[in-house]
């Protein structure tokens, strides 16, 4: 059966959108500056990438990689969504809260790649206004003398920023579906690079409002820097809710590398299971390693044949 095809700019926006959850995660943890050097390389090595891959699948060595690293990385940030979450649903356990992530990423798995892609395009329009008013709010307020105080060490702070970048690695396994001419999806490249740019001044914004060694302290730093917007506690859970969109979009993308039919929702049945039990518990910096370990893999490896 010949797969769906796709376009350049569903796959752009799935990596814009999905990036911003480990970017919110990164935001007033890591340095700033070196997170937006985490972008241009980044963005150099997307282009690299998609200089190898084409048109053409992955090998099926990397398809498994892909695959297997994917589920480790759904478990992560399905823990690090309920643990965001739990505060604001009262002292239930954080269980219910991964079940309750994964019931719609699970629905999502079950349905076509394409109707995924375009509903990530829906998805763009809401996290696009959430991100925009932050930060137009948010950046007249900075504290310079706060923001450009160091924060975090360099190399924590460019494995952090590898992690949204990882948005553009999942969408390789898709790139043969693209119906856009050769040139299509070198186009994602603006979107890549933008990416790295907001989360960049997503950790500008945390740092300039809380400073690096009170934002080191707190759990979710991002979120609580958006409260102080309202000034009000509401406003924090109002964002945390909002950023829902980028999390599933960002795990979604992640359990499509499973393939195609009812494989990912079984990727993402195996990462709930993973999360609940903390037999996959990795850190940022394992977690980026692994992407990182990714990208060379499939720039040695050869692709596989057309279809």
């Amino acid at each position: 059966m010949k797969s769906e095809r796709l376009s350049a700019r569903q796959l752009s926006v799935a990596v814009m959108v999905g990036g911003l959850s480990a970017g919110a995660a990164a935001a007033g943890r890591s340095d700033w500056r070196w997170l937006l050097a985490a972008a241009a390389l980044g963005t150099a090595a997307g282009w690299l990438l998609l200089r190898k891959v084409g048109r053409r699948p992955l090998h099926p060595i990397l398809r498994a990689l892909y695959g297997g690293w994917a589920v480790v990385l759904m478990a992560q940030a399905l823990g690090r969504t309920a643990q965001r979450l739990q505060p604001a649903g009262g002292q239930g356990s954080a269980v219910w809260l991964v079940l309750l992530l994964a019931l719609p990423l699970a629905w999502m798995g079950w349905g076509e790649t394409g109707a995924f892609f375009r509903a990530a395009e829906v998805l763009w329009l809401g996290t696009l206004a959430a991100a925009a008013a932050i930060l137009l709010l948010g950046l007249p307020r900075v504290n310079w003398e706060w923001a450009l105080e160091p924060g975090g060490s360099w190399s924590g702070s460019l494995l952090a920023g590898t992690l949204p970048m990882a948005a553009g690695l999942y969408v390789l396994p898709h790139l043969y579906k693209v119906e856009d001419g050769p040139d299509g999806a070198s186009r994602g490249l603006g979107w890549l690079a933008a990416l790295g740019g907001v989360c960049a001044a997503l950790g500008l914004l945390t740092a300039g409002l809380l400073s690096p060694r009170v934002a080191a302290q707190l759990e979710g730093p991002f979120f609580t820097a958006a409260g102080l917007l309202g000034d009000s506690a509401r406003l924090e859970g109002l964002v945390s809710a909002l950023w829902l969109l980028p999390d599933l979009t960002w795990m979604g993308l992640l359990a499509r590398s499973w393939g195609e039919k009812r494989l990912p929702a079984l990727a993402v049945l195996a990462a709930a299971g993973l999360t609940v039990t903390g037999m996959a518990a990795v850190t940022g910096e394992a977690a980026a390693i692994g992407c990182l370990a990714l990208a060379i893999l499939t720039a040695i490896l050869p692709q596989g044949r057309e279809k």
